[in-house]
């Protein structure tokens, strides 16, 4: 019995030793939040975090063969990104935002990283981080609810259409630049309000 114990675990250790296969490294939007002068990869999806005044949140898209993703290349610095931003009113905070939009090497086909950018966002104190990354870009999702796009740029990158009301402006502006009465164009502009519909733009959970 003892014999043959035995040479089931012999046949069975090959394959317990052999490495765990990993699959190819895949691009995503990983979420980020500064711990002191460095960058520690977000515990909670940007809809559950509730960042704080003067908490600096990061996002950047890059390939990892880990779960953690890569973070944003520049230093998480709210004094540099918000410093010549007025106090925020009561009732709301501040947050400071970096967007690294990653290397070329790791962009979507046919997509072109933009330069990375940052931006100080003043929202009210109930805020989440969806809210936050919504007030410094276009954040879209796929249909799990992962961020998959930020200003367009993604795996599911598209433009975001602009609102009726911003097209209409533009129309307006137009029209008035060659002549057209303002009168005449106002009517076009209500038909083109109720024809657009408007645009839909999702925010939830990030991968974690």
């Amino acid at each position: 019995m003892r014999k043959i114990a035995a040479g089931v675990l012999a046949a069975a250790l090959p394959f317990a030793l052999m490495p765990e296969a990993h699959a190819d490294p895949v691009a995503f939007w990983g979420y980020w939040q500064a711990k002191g002068d460095t960058w520690a990869f977000a515990s909670t999806g940007p809809a559950q975090a509730h960042p704080k005044d003067g908490a600096v949140e990061g996002w950047r898209f890059a390939r990892s063969n880990g779960n953690t993703g890569t973070p944003p290349r520049a230093k998480p610095d709210f004094a540099a990104i918000c410093g010549s931003t007025a106090g925020a009113p009561a009732g709301e905070k501040r947050v400071a935002v970096v967007i690294d939009y990653g290397e070329a090497a790791d962009a979507p086909k046919s997509q072109v990283p933009p330069a990375a950018k940052q931006h100080c966002a003043t929202v009210p104190q109930s805020a989440t981080g969806s809210d936050i990354l919504a007030a410094a870009g276009r954040p879209q999702t796929d249909k799990s609810g992962l961020i998959c796009a930020i200003d367009s740029f993604g795996p599911c990158g598209a433009p975001v259409a602009a609102s009726p009301s911003a097209t209409a402006r533009t129309t307006a502006e137009k029209k008035k630049d060659s002549g057209t009465p303002v009168g005449l164009y106002t009517g076009i502009g209500l038909i083109v309000l109720v024809a657009a519909g408007g645009g839909l733009v999702a925010v939830r959970r990030s991968r974690r």
